[in-house]
């Protein structure tokens, strides 16, 4: 019996999947070796039965193994959530990584255009005039010479479109595909900042980075719903540490005191809107909600990135950055550089 037949079998067993069933199946996904109607049944199977860690293991596993490389030094950091939210706000984890690459560190950021949002990283960038299409070898040196690099997803992990069909079918129910774009970094990260769309996953994705051999990583969900840290309600965060697992909750009056704000203050209807809004928090126009959750996921960003540093200080470095305009300037270097011909 063919592995597939197995985990069909297995599945309407109601029984769980071991991380090599799932790698297995997954490779035969990424050769197109599955036809449609069986992935489609096994993805809503999986759903039903449930999956945890090692599922996901398994699958970002077989992902990793066949993705487009990015080489650097290893020194660096990513700040990508898995979306599906549903909260139509503007690009925050884009913003606040483009903010954190001007406090000396290299961010490798991965990402998509909108799926389930109205603008996705790739997205933004494009709006901006950063050029997303560069080859691995200019990713990297692009991490290298100006602390950024944009990982644009389907340029890594081309196989994907393999499991499009299924995906759709499927929609609007998530499947485990949605939560393997943090998981897969092509950069090999291993130090993240990561958003997830559910209280539900935090520990699964924390257990799944721990088994994939993260060095420390921060997993955040707001109590708003929010896939980022929340200048509205609490967010919980799991810190993962040299395999350790601490459940903290970030309050945000302690560091932001304007009570008045309100999420309706960061959601945008288009790309358009996203990036005139980014514009306004970058060149000091807009000093509100937009600008403080952008400070604030660029300040977790830096202590994901270093041991020592205070959230406060974080905060305060990250506000600087835009208050000097060092960001619009860091752009203006992106655009140049994406857009060279070498």
């Amino acid at each position: 019996m063919s592995i597939v037949n197995q985990i069909i079998n297995k599945l309407e067993s109601n029984k769980k999947l071991n991380t090599t069933e799932c790698q297995e199946f997954c490779d035969l996904v990424f050769q197109n070796k599955v036809e449609s109607p069986k992935l489609t049944l096994i993805l809503r199977q999986l759903n039903k039965v449930g999956f945890g860690a090692d599922e996901l293991c398994g699958f970002a596993n077989s992902m990793r193994k066949i993705s487009v490389k990015v080489k650097t030094d290893g020194n660096i950091v990513d700040n990508c959530g898995t979306g599906g939210d549903g909260s139509s706000t503007f690009n925050i984890s884009t913003t606040a990584s483009l903010v954190a690459s001007c406090c000396n560190v290299k961010v490798a950021k991965h990402g998509n255009k909108s799926i389930t949002s109205k603008s996705g990283s790739a997205d933004l960038l494009m709006e901006l005039g950063v050029n997303i299409q560069l080859s691995e070898d200019r990713i990297s040196q692009c991490i290298e010479k100006h602390n950024f690099g944009f990982m644009f997803a389907p340029l890594h992990h081309g196989a994907m479109k393999y499991v499009a069909e299924s995906r759709k079918e499927i929609a609007p129910e998530k499947t485990i595909f949605n939560l393997l774009g943090p998981l897969t970094n092509p950069a090999g990260a291993k130090r993240q900042l990561i958003g997830v769309f559910s209280d539900s996953v935090m520990h699964d994705v924390a257990e799944t980075l721990i088994q994939l051999g993260v060095e420390k990583a921060q997993i955040v969900h707001s109590k708003d719903g929010l896939d980022e840290l929340s200048i509205f309600e609490k967010t919980k965060i799991l810190k993962i540490y040299k395999g350790d697992i601490i459940i903290d909750y970030f309050q945000p009056e302690k560091y932001f005191k304007n009570r008045s704000y309100s999420i309706s203050d960061i959601k945008v209807t288009s790309p358009k809107e996203s990036v005139n809004l980014v514009k306004s928090i970058l060149d000091g126009t807009s000093k509100g909600a937009a600008r403080d959750i952008s400070i604030l996921n660029a300040a977790f960003v830096l202590t994901t990135f270093h041991d020592d540093l205070d959230i406060a200080d974080a905060i305060n470095l990250c506000s600087q950055q835009i208050e000097k305009k060092f960001v619009i300037e860091k752009i203006n270097d992106l655009v140049e550089f994406t857009n060279a011909t070498s």
